[in-house]
């Protein structure tokens, strides 16, 4: 292991110790003032990664909380020592339980994580999936997308397609979007996660996320502000800056709009194809590299065929299914 991973490593592992102290203290307590909520946020406001961790650290202690309750007492016990010893064994085996989660979180989740229910998007169709915080999902073409079904959870799984997360702020409950491998961490803003065969896009245009390292790879996540975009492969994570306007244009799609600037005749018909079944072909490689600016709404093949034979010069030609173009 080398050095930067070792410290990677202990510094989760203490703040996720921090985290287990605080919802000790906080569920435990019988006093528990404004002061000490005080305390509490600006404990959680310090970092992404604070938040996660109380997340975790929160849910194991309702875990431990529930089985207990379970379990009755000694018929022979008097009311006040059957409460003491109820409360004292919550307590114990909450504080057990969450170090064990502080040493195996992501096999935790997965053992006992949420039950989800599947929502699909046709080609060329959108979907906004309102939730009860407030929050809001746009799913975009050819999506499909898995939501948590129990309440305390926050949480889906974007196995294919693209979707935008309008997310409303609760500090003890990430938002967590797993995608292409990796696990976005949201805290309240807005932001576009888009799968790709060989890449996972995430594009951040408020507030803050966290973006996991890939499974199986030793290195720390990820933290990006607005205006990030990360393009992210199984092995390497490359993170650049673009413009409120880039970012908007990238999301013309919620008004069934494409918008391209310089954009290669190959790129441009390889978008067009994810909304529409009848598909655009660019045979000749040097009619691909031409570039091409413009608005178009989504399904309208044939205007954009019309620019290229038009303005590009190209041979356009219908054959079935597909509109062929070549020079």
């Amino acid at each position: 292991m080398t050095g930067n991973a070792a410290t990677s490593r202990n510094s989760a592992y203490d703040v996720q110790m921090a985290a287990s102290r605080w919802v000790i203290e906080r569920r435990a307590s019988e006093d528990w003032s404004a002061e000490d909520q005080g305390r509490l946020d600006a404990w959680l406001n310090e970092s992404t990664a604070h938040m996660v961790a109380y997340w975790r650290a929160d849910q194991a202690w309702d875990r431990t909380f529930r089985a207990a309750a379970l379990r009755r007492p000694s018929a022979s016990l008097t009311r006040r020592d059957r409460t003491g010893m109820f409360k004292f064994l919550a307590l114990r085996i909450a504080a057990s339980l969450i170090v064990i989660a502080t040493l195996s979180a992501a096999a935790s989740y997965l053992f006992l994580g949420p039950k989800y229910v599947t929502y699909r998007t046709p080609i060329g169709g959108r979907e906004t999936l309102k939730l009860s915080d407030g929050s809001r999902i746009e799913m975009n073409t050819d999506t499909i997308l898995r939501f948590a079904t129990r309440a305390s959870q926050r949480a889906v799984i974007l196995d294919r397609g693209e979707a935008y997360f309008e997310i409303k702020h609760d500090p003890a409950h990430p938002f967590i979007v797993e995608a292409g491998g990796r696990q976005i961490t949201d805290v309240g803003t807005k932001f576009l996660v888009r799968g790709e065969p060989r890449h996972l896009e995430v594009a951040l245009l408020e507030g803050r996320v966290l973006l996991s390292a890939p499974h199986g790879i030793d290195a720390p996540d990820v933290d990006l502000t607005a205006g990030s975009v990360a393009i992210a492969t199984p092995s390497d994570t490359a993170i650049s800056k673009r413009s409120q306007q880039a970012l908007q244009d990238e999301l013309s799609w919620r008004r069934g709009v494409l918008v391209f600037h310089h954009t290669t005749l190959g790129d441009a018909a390889a978008e067009f194809n994810r909304y529409n079944t009848h598909k655009l072909v660019v045979t000749d490689p040097r009619a691909a590299m031409m570039t091409i600016d413009g608005k178009f709404l989504a399904g309208d093949v044939e205007t954009f065929t019309d620019v290229a034979e038009d303005v590009l010069h190209l041979h356009v030609e219908r054959q079935g299914d597909e509109t062929v173009m070549s020079r």
